[in-house]
């Protein structure tokens, strides 16, 4: 049983208490505090390891503890500290606080280490406390306790290719041609019911391509129809994704309405899925009807298709170089990957041009012939005029009236200073 999340409750190590002790030796009376501290606790690890394939020790076992600290003892002597837990994990875990919902850790490197829950410290024995006044003293500090919390681990799987299709369409059978993983396969959909990750192997440059199949995917999966999307986090962190279609249509259905709707299932689970890379395996060449499907195909979806059978084997090399130039190869080798839905586009726009051209004629010459036809739009030149003779009349008004309000202002303004100038020449001439 492949198990891909799992709840855990995890308690780190308390620490030792001090110790209380003294010297007692012969011909040494006063040896004096000799308690030691107690030991810390151990710590909560996850260990990330390639070696694990999921999380099924967890889903049966999700109480894990560390180890205590064990107390001071006489002659100075520290208690040892409590021995660490390590919880070992497949790369690509998650680790999600229970109760907040907050991510807390992800580990995708091997022997990459996380400390979940610190051990707790270990207590003072009585000779920290010695001094000139308090030459004996009895007292010491108790050790601090545990860290105690409730996680998920999640996990998506690590793999540089993923799968995606209907079922019966033929990952599993291209993930037993291509690597040693062994899914299941048989007439009848749903045969996949969890993750099965496979290695594909390239002698020629001593390198390997991980590749992911997932269980399949069909219409209204995000509604929780068929297996739902509870399988979509595994290729997250895909660099291309692999859609196989049945070309031949074996089960009623047209392969650009499958390629259609798995695109619509894996944009409305996240919008990551949406934007990466794709290529298009066209599956079941073998058949009669799938070479008409194919031009049918290429013309409606541009996008890179590399035809296949897996009955016959027919272009599984040809499939297994463009997969190590996708993921493996430079960027310019990735460019030339794309000649093929250039190409479509290219003769869909030159075709449209050459059928507007004529039509977009024909109409301009019954425009001249026929004048007649534009006795309507003159009420719409009259009524621009009225709005400019309307704009005309109003504009005037208020530019009237505002010069008249001036005057009254210039006429008080005379007449109190002139009699200031009279009054000030009579008075100097009676002084005088």
């Amino acid at each position: 049983m492949f198990i891909d999340e799992a709840k855990v409750i995890l308690k780190s190590g308390a620490g030792g208490h001090g110790c209380v002790s003294f010297r007692r030796e012969k011909f040494i009376p006063k040896g004096g505090p000799d308690g030691g501290n107690g030991g810390k606790g151990g710590d909560v690890v996850l260990l990330c390891d390639r070696n694990e394939g999921d999380l099924q020790a967890y889903r049966w076992q999700p109480h894990r503890s560390a180890r205590n600290g064990t107390p001071g003892m006489g002659r100075q002597c520290a208690g040892p500290d409590g021995e660490d837990l390590i919880l070992r994990v497949p790369p690509g875990t998650q680790v999600v606080d229970d109760v907040s919902g907050r991510l807390l850790a992800e580990l995708t490197e091997h022997n990459e280490r996380v400390v979940i829950l610190a051990g707790g410290k270990g207590g003072m024995g009585n000779m920290n406390f010695k001094s000139s006044v308090n030459q004996a003293p009895r007292r010491t500090t108790p050790g601090y306790p545990g860290e105690f919390g409730t996680y998920r681990l999640v996990l998506k799987t690590i793999a540089d290719i993923g799968l995606v299709g209907y079922p019966n369409a033929g990952k599993s059978t291209l993930t037993n041609a291509f690597t040693a993983a062994r899914p299941k396969m048989a007439p009848y959909p749903f045969t996949t019911l969890h993750v099965n990750v496979g290695v594909i192997e390239y002698p020629e440059t001593f390198g390997r391509i991980f590749m992911a199949d997932i269980p399949g995917l069909i219409e209204g999966a995000h509604e929780n129809r068929g297996l739902g999307h509870q399988f979509l986090r595994h290729i997250e962190r895909c660099t291309l994704l692999v859609f196989i279609l049945d070309m031949a249509g074996s089960e009623n259905r047209k392969p650009w309405d499958d390629f259609r709707i798995l695109e619509r299932e894996l944009a409305l689970y996240s919008p990551i899925l949406a934007r990466k890379p794709r290529l298009v395996v066209a599956n079941k060449m073998d058949l009669p009807e799938a070479a008409a499907n194919l031009a049918k195909f290429c013309e409606k979806v541009p996008v890179l298709v590399v035809p296949i059978s897996c009955y016959s084997l027919e272009g599984f090399e040809n499939l297994k170089a463009t997969l190590w130039k996708f993921v493996k190869g430079s960027p310019e080798e990735r460019a030339l990957l794309q000649p093929t839905p250039v190409k479509v586009k290219a003769v869909k726009v030159k075709a449209v041009a050459k059928a507007t051209k004529p039509a977009a004629k024909q109409p301009a010459k019954k425009a001249k012939a026929a004048p007649a036809k534009k006795s309507k739009p003159a009420a719409k030149p009259v009524a621009k005029k009225v709005v400019k003779k309307v704009a005309a009349k109003k504009s005037p008004k208020p530019v009237a009236k505002k010069p008249a309000a001036k005057k009254p202002v210039k006429v008080v303004a005379k007449k109190k200073a002139a009699p200031v100038k009279k009054a000030a020449v009579k008075t100097k001439a009676k002084k005088k």
